[in-house]
């Protein structure tokens, strides 16, 4: 007889989930049903999905890890698994886009993080539905100082994913079931098994999330547009950077701090060199149909300053408000910058990408 299936959060814990399958002799007539939240802080992201996209009649909702990803609100752990999946990762947004906020089973509703008490399944909001921080507001407001299991009173039974329950599966007043176990962070791996209500897990191997938040950090660090960012926001990210004690963070941050100066140390000799041409391109500069020769030279907009007298030392970044800006000026302008090395382009230990 075939069964419905219902998986907790997996967070890409790929290992635990073959060995819960395993252990319930899953056949290829049982269907899958996760509750959301696939990927993310666990370390095999990328063969949970496929597994999933890959296995015929597997249902997964949308969690709010999932959201996350489609609206491009990436935080760290989205950051990872974007590296991970690298040139595969448009098309996990794509495939994650289509995913449902509920399924309706004959014994259960599944949903991956809440429900509004007495309001029709297809009025719901889908916040609600997947547990994003509004959702979980929304619901906050509406019941304060009690969790929405608490105030449930339809019929049939909800299964939900999203919040730590414990070690163990959860019920409430036997019409709600939480089955997220902390898989990710060392805990179980759950899931509830229909017709007959039974409830199967097994023990992650590690606390994956905190062994994958060390292992990434310089990989995500390096990935970010450092190139694009302005000198304030250059300040603002060191000032974080400088709260965090891990190695690899301490060196890309002094890497970063020197590079930064560097740029600045570069001002002194670009302004020496765009005087220069400010005065070769004084006729241009003084005959307004000719501007547009002007124009068309690097960094012009320095060009213009100078001749109106208002470009100095201290006034450089109001033109040029990137480092980045700065370093391809003055190459522009014929000055040495092979010395200003850019952190997150050095090579990694061990010749790692």
């Amino acid at each position: 007889m075939a069964r419905d299936i219902i998986i907790g959060d997996i967070h890409g814990c790929f290992d635990e989930l073959l060995q819960l399958l395993d252990a319930m002799a899953v056949t290829d007539d049982d269907r899958l049903i996760s509750v959301g939240d696939l990927v993310d802080r666990g370390p095999q992201s990328a063969e949970v999905w496929e597994f999933f996209r890959d296995r015929p009649g597997a249902v997964v909702l949308m969690g709010n890890h999932e959201r996350k990803h489609v609206r491009g609100v990436l935080t760290y752990a989205q950051q990872i698994v974007e590296l991970q999946l690298g040139e595969r990762y448009p098309e996990f947004r794509a495939w994650a886009a289509t995913l449902p906020y509920y399924h309706e089973l004959p014994e259960v509703l599944v949903v991956h993080g809440g429900f509004e008490d007495g309001v029709p399944l297809a009025s719901q909001r889908e916040d609600v539905l997947a547990g994003t921080t509004a959702g979980a507001r929304y619901l906050e407001h509406l019941h304060p100082g009690r969790y929405w299991t608490e105030v449930y009173s339809g019929t049939k039974p909800i299964v939900f994913g999203h919040h730590v329950v414990g070690d163990r599966v959860q019920t409430w007043s036997d019409r709600v079931w939480g089955i997220d176990t902390g898989a990710c962070h060392g805990g179980y791996l759950s899931a509830l098994v229909l017709p007959g209500f039974e409830v199967h897990q097994v023990k992650a191997r590690h606390d994956h999330w905190q062994q994958q938040r060390q292992a990434w950090q310089l990989p995500v660090l390096r990935s970010r547009p450092w190139a694009d960012y302005t000198f304030e926001r250059l300040e603002r990210e060191l000032a974080g950077l400088r709260r965090r004690e891990h190695p690899d963070v301490l060196a890309f941050r002094r890497g970063l701090e020197a590079w930064v100066a560097q740029a600045r140390e570069l001002v002194p000799a670009l302004l020496q060199r765009v005087a220069a041409r400010t005065l070769e391109l004084e006729p241009c500069l003084r005959d307004r149909s000719r501007r547009g020769e002007v124009a068309r030279e690097p960094a012009a907009a320095l060009l213009f300053a100078c001749h109106a007298g208002t470009l100095g030392a201290q006034t450089i970044e109001g033109h040029l408000p990137r480092p980045m800006a700065i370093v391809e000026a003055a190459r522009a302008y014929g000055i040495d910058t092979q010395h200003v090395e850019a952190p997150w382009e050095r090579p990694l230990a061990g010749g790692a990408a």
